[in-house]
């Protein structure tokens, strides 16, 4: 029961600080965020805590395959965010799900490699984070007050998905745990809010800006693959996360060297939040 209500706590933190970040700050900058190893790096610990370090280590390999339905999944939602008419909600969540969960099955059936698993990763992250430097922000910072109806929604949400994510091993062999380890349990609650509450602009620019960090996640877990046996889940995961920072900051820096801005202008004419 303890560990339960930890899961509950350390997923509400994340995902309502996300949602602050979105509102009060700038919604690219909480897609930025998204895109860091957070949710997986919090599944992974409590992989290893409730399954065993070596659940764990084998888990964060297929987590990097999981990758490919996590970016399916963004880019569903992202697509599905142009269709403004009635329910638009419900089919970006149709859209995205299946985009992801016909990527999982397909991925449930190739094999992986600790080599070049990560790099074919890595290589699609950067293409799809350099296709959508180039397109403009679409929404501004939104002043909005967070009422406790809104926190209460976002705990629910929050919990049911990360609950569900982390008890998935009980159920499913450790490739299938590892691939929807991926599912974006901090992402899509944040999606979901910002899209009910002003529209599919301000969703669009978290899911752009999203790839940028993604790559981290790969560097993130080949760290926790080697890592873990030598340190330690919590030292291990120290060291993992400050190396994907590293990472992610030198990133940006050669992307910016080769002209590719990932933090691009916002567009003037997008700035309504209808």
């Amino acid at each position: 029961m303890e560990l339960l209500i930890i899961k509950a706590v350390t997923a509400v933190v994340i995902v309502i600080t996300l949602s602050i970040i979105a509102e009060k700050v700038s919604a690219k900058l909480s897609g930025i965020l998204s895109g860091l190893p957070l949710g997986t790096m919090v599944v992974l610990i409590f992989f290893a805590i409730e399954h065993g370090i070596n659940y764990s280590v084998e888990a964060s390999l297929y987590n990097i395959h999981g990758l490919f339905a996590l970016l399916s999944f963004i880019i569903g939602y992202y697509i599905s965010t142009f269709y403004k008419r009635k329910f638009d909600i419900f089919v970006s969540i149709i859209v995205s799900f299946v985009f992801y969960l016909v990527a999982a099955f397909i991925l449930a059936h190739v094999p992986i490699h600790v080599v070049f698993t990560p790099i074919a990763v890595i290589t699609i992250i950067t293409l799809v984070t350099i296709y959508f430097a180039k397109i403009p922000d679409n929404a501004k910072k939104i002043n909005t007050k967070i009422t406790f109806k809104d926190l209460v929604l976002r705990t629910i949400l929050t919990v049911v998905i990360f609950l569900l994510v982390t008890s998935i091993p009980k159920i499913a062999p450790v490739n299938i745990a590892g691939i929807f380890s991926t599912f974006p349990s901090m992402m899509f609650p944040l999606l979901l809010i910002v899209h009910f509450n002003h529209s599919g602009n301000q969703a669009r620019t978290i899911l752009k800006n999203t790839p940028s960090g993604l790559s981290s996640i790969v560097i993130f877990c080949v760290s926790v693959h080697f890592t873990y046996p030598m340190l330690g889940v919590f030292l291990g995961t120290l060291v993992s996360f400050i190396t994907c920072i590293i990472y992610i900051v030198i990133q940006l820096k050669l992307l910016d060297y080769f002209g590719v801005n990932v933090n691009a202008k916002q567009k003037k004419s997008d700035f309504k939040t209808s």
